[in-house]
């Protein structure tokens, strides 16, 4: 429930990419991760021994001033304080019943029987924390405690740069052909097909590939006009970048690519490169949902648009782009080993 998973050079969902939720009492690997899993399960406990006022108590609350407030449940023979402090930023003093109380900036204290504090948001008492983990000749796991005391209610995740990658002579750049006719391509057809169901989950990259037999009508500026479903769109003419687009997580589903282009008198290649980044991840009939470029016309001046919808229109899965499961990261279509070197 916590665990956003290790996605392994995949993405997540669209738009995002890994991440981990540091709050939580479990890291990404499923492992305890403290303090957390340790102040969570105190919680539970003093939760758990004020069930009865909890759940059958007659219910009041206190102000003790502007930012402080406390909140009560009390039966006949049991009873259960919450002592809350909303400033952020200063501590504060209270008088509850006989006796007074101190609270953290922004902290929640829990009193068993209204008078004994048996939890506070704000603290972690002496807890183990797992140090490290040594596997033994068994294959088994064990674990090394520590005790210490913690003023923190979360984790932390640091980090230290162990290695520099700004070396030139590291560093390797390929250039991809721009595919402009596929004569033994089996994805051929009047119309646009689907990105997801074409490349079959074995890349994120789509060709769209088409010929356009363009008659000069005059001076005015040619513009390309594309509209996707897709998540990012390249746009390449007779082999000459056009144009990018892409969307974003909270932005439309179209994406609109609009760029001024120069065409020759006669047959000129549009290939259109689709790219996806990530899957669909929430709402319904997700497997009725479609993806990749829906429309593609030329404008010319103040003339109608050419649909290019309903041309001969051929598809490529780049082979060369397909993920490859035993690396774990593709740059530039080309895999890249886990060292600094890169090979082909």
């Amino acid at each position: 429930m916590y665990h956003g998973g290790t996605n392994f050079g995949r993405f997540a969902s669209s738009y995002v990419t890994t991440s981990y939720y540091d709050g939580a009492p479990l890291d990404e690997y499923g492992l305890i991760w403290q303090s957390t899993w340790s102040h969570l399960r105190e919680l539970h406990a003093a939760i758990k021994q004020s069930e009865e006022p909890l759940l059958s108590g007659a219910y009041s609350n206190y102000s003790f001033g502007e930012q402080q407030e406390g909140h009560v449940f009390k039966t006949e023979s049991n009873c259960v304080a919450f002592l809350v402090n909303l400033d952020k930023h200063k501590a504060s003093n209270i008088q509850f019943g006989e006796a007074s109380f101190q609270l953290a900036p922004k902290s929640i204290s829990i009193l068993s029987s209204c008078r004994r504090v048996v939890f506070e948001t704000a603290k972690v008492s002496q807890l183990p924390s797992i140090l490290q983990r040594l596997k033994t000749s068994r294959e088994c796991f064990v674990y090394q405690f520590y005790f210490w005391q913690i003023n923190a209610q979360h984790g932390l995740r640091t980090a230290q740069a162990v290695q520099s990658l700004n070396n030139v002579d590291s560093w390797k750049v390929f250039k991809e052909p721009i595919p402009l006719a596929i004569n033994n391509s089996t994805h051929i057809g009047n119309r646009f097909f689907e990105h997801l169901s074409t490349t079959k989950d074995e890349t994120d990259y789509l060709w769209y590939l088409t010929r356009y037999d363009y008659r000069s009508s005059g001076n005015s500026q040619l513009v390309l006009n594309v509209e996707s479903q897709a998540h990012v769109l390249h746009a390449y003419i007779n082999n000459d970048y056009a144009g990018t687009v892409h969307g974003s997580h909270d932005g439309p589903r179209n994406i609109v690519l609009k760029t001024p282009i120069t065409l020759r008198e006669g047959q000129n290649s549009i290939s259109l490169l689709s790219v996806m980044v990530g899957s669909p991840d929430s709402g319904a009939y997700m497997e009725r949902r479609i993806f990749g470029v829906r429309k593609v016309s030329i404008q010319q001046g103040h003339h109608k648009s050419r649909s290019l919808n309903n041309e001969l229109w051929k598809h490529q899965v780049n082979p060369d782009w397909l993920i490859w499961r035993n690396e774990p990261y593709i740059h530039a279509g080309r895999i890249i080993s886990c060292s600094m070197d890169c090979h082909q």
